[in-house]
Formats: C-alpha cells, structure tokens, sequence
C-alpha cells in the first residue's frame, strides 16, 4: 500500500470506538481515561512535515497494523554517516514496557516526528503508562498509539506536562517518535540499514534495563529445560511434585489470571507478522495451559477476539494488551502469553525456570525480521507453528 507522496495535515476526530462481534478484528470498547484518542493539535505536530517529497537520498519504511487500516510512512535517510544519531534503535526491557507489550522486550527505531505519516490517523489510540528510560522525577510519560481496530501497537511518543500561568496544563510532546520495529514490513528495510539495526541491538548500551535491580529484565527469556537426559515425550509427560502458582496480568492490572502449574509447560516464541503486529516486539512467546487450571480472577476488561480463521485471543479492552490464545481445535488448552506473567510469581533463577519446562522452540522463523538472528543454542527452528 503505498501512500500519498504529499505532506498531510491532519485534523483528528475523537476515535470512533465500535461494537462489531463478532467480525474477525472486534472493536474494543474503551472505558478508562487513559486511554484517548489523539488530538488535532499531537496530529498536526507529528505529522504535518513529514517529508515524502521523492527525494533519492531518503528511503521510505511501512509500519501497518494487522487489519490494514492504519499504516505509517517512515522517512529515513538512505546512507548513515557513522556519528548519525538519528534513526537510531534500541531495545527496552523495562517492566511497564515488557507488560505493555506482553513481550521479553520491545524494539524501538527513535525517529525525528517530522518523518513519519499516517494514512488513518482516526483509527489510532493511546494509552499513556510509564517507562524506566524516561526521566525520574518528571512529568514525562509514554503515549502508546494503537490501531483501535485490532490492537496492533504501532508507535510511542514521550510527552511532558507544561502547565502554563500556574493554572493551565498542557501535554507537550517530544520531537522524536519511538517507532515498534516488529510491525514493520520487512519488504520494506533495505539491507544496509537491517545490518545496522542488528549491530546496535546487540551491543549493551542498546539494551537499557535488561538487568534491573529492583525489576530484572524477565525470567523466562533465553531459558532451557534442564532435563534435556530425558526425552521431550517423557518430559511433556512429566508431573510436577505440587502445584506452581503463577500469576499474570495486562499493563493497567484490569485483567488478572492464575495458573496452577501441575506438569512441565512449553515456550514458543513466534516470529509471525500476527504476533509482531499485535505486540509491536520482535516476537511474542506462549505457554500452554490446561484451561482447567487456569482462571480468570478479574475479568470485566477480558474480550475475546477473533484474530485468525483458527484461533481467537483474550484482549484487554483498556490498556489492549494481547493475554492468551485460544485454538479452535484445541478445547482443552489456552496459550498465555509469557509476557504478562507476574516476575514475582516465577522462579528466582533460570535454572529453576527450567526445571518446569519440557521444551523450547522458535516457531514461524521464516518470518524472522531481518534486523535479528535467532540464538545459536540447541533449541528447534522450525519455519511454521507447531
């Protein structure tokens, strides 16, 4: 889908929140305000000079959500100078960022506001929530801007409480964008900068919060089983001595689920444009749990929608965090995402992590994005689902 190649001036009406279950990308009612739709004034900033002009020094990424309405025009250069500090990326492993996005982390590619347009600026939402790179003591939160279609998590923006003649408040945004790199189309990324991104990603200073003292980066990432001696069909098998009580939630706490571990789980982290989407992080990772021990116990904000012909995914309706899935042909089983499992609940150590988990494995990798490599371990690689 390609974009008009002038510069939009847009004026946002208040975002048109619909009840339409059950169509396959259900409309979430909004009932918080948190969450708001944007205003004409952040729209006219963000986007009004947007550069799309032909120029040959620049290149043109697409971000598009999972339902196709909304879609993001990214301008970047077309070569890098080696002290270019802009479109840069890095990855945050914050708590309220990893909640926000049910994911071990989310890639961000910081871009100057003025280089990003959008199609469909009336689909979009946000939901505002803290973040662990912003800086203490401030009036600064994060605006997370979703599609209010389906949920997908496209891009943040920093914005700043101003208050004016000691009476007035006004949210006063940054002059860069924090734009999701799983949603990204791939087609679209020119070799040259996919390897840049890679370098950058792996270097520690891009990797801010990944050891937190008082909120380590999550437990379950880059975790083994432990009792590889054993056959996975023994150890998918295998009955745990007691109980494990696990707990998760979405970001603004309205949805709330346990889980009573009784035999060694899975990971499945998915690499798929679905789960890219609707995470807005490289990949989303599942467990699957027998539905007779797992239970809602707060649930006002829980929708179930219907996200692919198969399958349908637990929603929040407020802060749209992705919480489960739910296979048709699996009445038996739902997949939690392991991004919302409560850190406190899990066990301390990673070798204790793996100790509860039969196996391991990277799923629907030949949709890996270019901009990173799947770990050089021992854990299956596998193109498609499994």
């Amino acid at each position: 889908m390609k974009l008009c190649s002038y510069h939009f001036i847009f004026l946002f009406a208040s975002c048109s929140i619909r009840s339409s279950a059950p169509l396959m990308y259900t409309t979430l009612m909004t009932s918080t305000n948190k969450i708001a739709s944007l205003t004409s004034a952040s729209a006219r900033s963000l986007h009004a000079t947007a550069n799309h002009d032909g120029n040959e020094n620049n290149i043109i990424l697409q971000s598009e959500c999972h339902c196709g309405k909304v879609v993001l025009d990214i301008t970047l250069p077309r070569e890098y100078s080696s002290d270019d500090e802009d479109s840069k990326v890095w990855n945050c492993h914050c708590y309220s960022c990893r909640r926000y996005h049910t994911a071990s982390h989310v890639s961000y590619l910081q871009v100057p506001r003025g280089q990003i347009s959008i199609n469909s600026p009336k689909m979009l939402g946000k939901y505002s929530s803290s973040c662990s790179s912003l800086d203490e003591g401030t009036d600064k939160v994060m605006e997370r801007w979703y599609c209010t279609e389906c949920s997908s998590k496209l891009l943040s923006v920093v914005s700043t409480t101003i208050t004016k003649n000691d009476e007035k408040s006004e949210r006063e945004q940054s002059s860069d964008c924090l734009v999701n790199l799983g949603p990204i189309n791939s087609d679209t990324i020119p070799q040259a900068h996919s390897r840049r991104w890679k370098e950058q990603l792996k270097q520690i200073e891009n990797n801010l919060h990944s050891f937190q003292e008082e909120s380590p980066s999550c437990r379950w990432a880059g975790v083994l089983p432990s009792n590889t001696e054993m056959s996975y069909s023994a150890r998918r098998r295998m009955q745990l001595p007691y109980a494990k009580m696990w707990s998760g939630s979405c970001e603004c706490g309205a949805c709330k689920y346990e889980i009573s571990l009784t035999r060694l789980t899975q990971l499945q982290h998915c690499y798929c444009n679905l789960c890219r989407k609707l995470s807005g992080s490289p990949y989303s990772t599942w467990l699957p749990v027998d539905k007779e021990h797992f239970q809602w116990k707060q649930s006002d904000a829980v929708t179930l929608v219907r996200t692919t012909p198969v399958g349908q995914r637990h929603i929040c309706s407020k802060c749209r965090g992705v919480l489960t899935i739910v296979y048709d042909d699996q009445p038996n089983l739902i997949w939690p995402c392991a991004g919302g499992l409560d850190d406190a609940t899990l066990p301390d150590s990673s070798g204790e992590m793996g100790t509860l988990l039969s196996r391991v494995c990277h799923i629907c990798c030949r949709h890996l994005p270019p901009w990173i490599d799947l770990p050089e371990d021992d854990t299956e690689k596998l193109p498609d689902a499994c």
